[in-house]
């Protein structure tokens, strides 16, 4: 094989499924496929200083909560249409047996790495899933691609970005949302934001601070940290009607109010869901 995944993909991935793996049930979200797709065995992930069970349980907290809003918000909708842009090595179509089309958006290269492992484990449903490449350092309009892919852009869909805001410029952001915007009355586009590192927590701040330095050092730096009211204005602005935010003391409250092993994703990523009249 040649190119290997995202390195910031795969770590995503082994997070949501280091939740299933040392975190005590009710898991929010049941997710150990995408540590098969990148080819890692269930210790593998014990070498890795990034998957410290005790240093990022607000990490893992964060990524399941934000994957499980987004999965319910699916399921709630009652949309045959689902479009997950920067998709990494998401598994909602393989484990989701439904009768959604999934249109899953990555860059090229990526998409290319993640076909060929789903070929080769034999789980790539094209009737179901449809990998979309899309070169947005190059400015290609994801939508028109996705519609290309067999998206119909008359029957409302839901569209997701989970944890790729802070990698784009505002610009980038809200040519985004536009494309989305513009999709039929009755879609729904859910996306993630990360705050300024002075709005989180006191005890949260040093874990932020590590991930922005390492995603600096990965080549992935971070361009856009959003407080809520900006994040709802780049909504609005785009053109979306029904605009409200989950802060992640929301999604806490949701998924992990009657636990009592001291997971919360309190001071992670924050949602906007917006809606297309």
């Amino acid at each position: 094989m040649g190119k290997e995944a995202d390195s910031t993909a795969v770590r995503t991935a082994m997070w949501r499924a280091l939740h299933v793996l040392i975190d005590e049930p009710p898991h929010v979200l049941e997710d150990t496929l995408g540590l098969r797709i990148a080819g890692v065995d269930d210790d593998g992930w014990r070498k890795r200083p990034d998957m410290d069970p005790e240093r990022t349980r607000p990490n893992r907290s964060s990524i399941v909560a934000r994957a499980r809003a987004a999965e319910d918000m699916v399921s709630s909708s009652g949309a045959r249409q689902y479009v997950i842009l920067g998709a990494g090595l998401d598994t909602f179509a393989l484990r989701h047996k439904g009768t959604v089309r999934v249109f899953e958006v990555d860059a090229p290269a990526a998409q290319a790495w993640k076909r060929e492992r789903l070929d080769e484990l034999g789980v790539l449903d094209p009737g179901r899933l449809r990998l979309v490449p899309v070169d947005f350092e190059a400015g290609e309009p994801w939508l028109d691609k996705v519609v290309a892919a067999g998206l119909d852009p008359a029957i409302p869909a839901v569209v997701s970005m989970l944890g790729v805001t802070m990698y784009l410029t505002r610009e980038a952001i809200s040519a985004t949302l536009r494309a989305a915007a513009s999709l039929a009355a009755g879609s729904v586009m859910v996306f993630s934001y990360s705050r300024p590192v002075e709005m989180a927590p006191p005890e949260i701040r040093p874990i932020l601070e590590g991930a922005a330095k390492g995603a600096a050092a990965s080549g992935h730096p971070w361009l856009s940290l959003l407080a809520p009211d900006d994040a709802v204005a780049l909504a609005r602005g785009a053109g979306f009607g029904d605009v409200h935010v989950v802060t992640s003391a929301d999604l806490h409250d949701r998924y992990f109010a009657d636990r009592h092993d001291g997971l919360s994703p309190v001071g992670g990523e924050d949602l906007v869901i917006a809606g297309v009249r």
